[in-house]
């Protein structure tokens, strides 16, 4: 069970916002969406159930906060660990660091492997969001030097966001296949070659 958070009354609206999601993604992480309890994450985060409900009117609200929370996080690694790198190796660099990160995050791993419902509920990405990400994708490998056409990288770029979301609804049955060190070699030699 995680630690109470002591609850602070003077708490800014953004301290508390923080303390609730650092209490939710250590809730869904514990126990999954379905078991997951509003009344835990109150609790933990040191809040009233009034101001949680006020922030957050529900589970899914509260959860979809986490997702974006967490996918901001990982997508800044992401392109923090690109800084100075050309595009190709950028392109495996960040698969494997994306592999290691679900495996290391006991909430990645839990959406990813365990918690269909979490599946289900992300089920509905829509086309906006793989836009949003395959253009911030291809502004960071545009940084790392890419040369190809804007149409031709975006297309390149979107297959690969495609193929990562692919993984994640559906992860491969054999644990070794989603090993960084296997993500990087299939990385380097079917889609690094992609970007130029």
């Amino acid at each position: 069970m995680p630690a109470t958070r002591k609850a602070r009354i003077t708490a800014s609206v953004p301290e508390q916002e923080q303390e609730i999601l650092a209490a939710a993604a250590d809730e869904f992480a514990a126990v999954g969406l379905r078991k997951a309890s509003m009344d835990e994450v109150a609790r933990t985060a040191g809040v009233s159930r009034s101001t949680l409900y006020r922030r957050f009117p529900n589970k899914e609200a509260l959860f979809q906060a986490v997702a974006m929370e967490t996918f901001e996080t990982g997508l800044s690694r992401l392109e923090d660990a690109a800084v100075g790198l050309a595009p190709r190796d950028a392109v495996v660099e960040a698969f494997a660091l994306g592999a290691e990160m679900v495996q290391a995050s006991p909430l990645l791993h839990r959406v990813v492997y365990e918690d269909n419902s979490v599946r289900d509920l992300l089920g509905g990405v829509g086309a906006l969001f793989i836009e949003v990400v395959t253009a911030r994708v291809a502004d960071t490998l545009r940084s790392c030097g890419a040369t190809m056409p804007d149409d031709a990288l975006m297309q390149a770029v979107e297959i690969q966001v495609r193929i990562v979301m692919s993984y994640l609804a559906v992860p491969a049955s054999d644990p070794e296949r989603a090993a960084p060190e296997y993500v990087r070699g299939i990385a380097a030699d079917f889609l690094a070659p992609m970007i130029h």
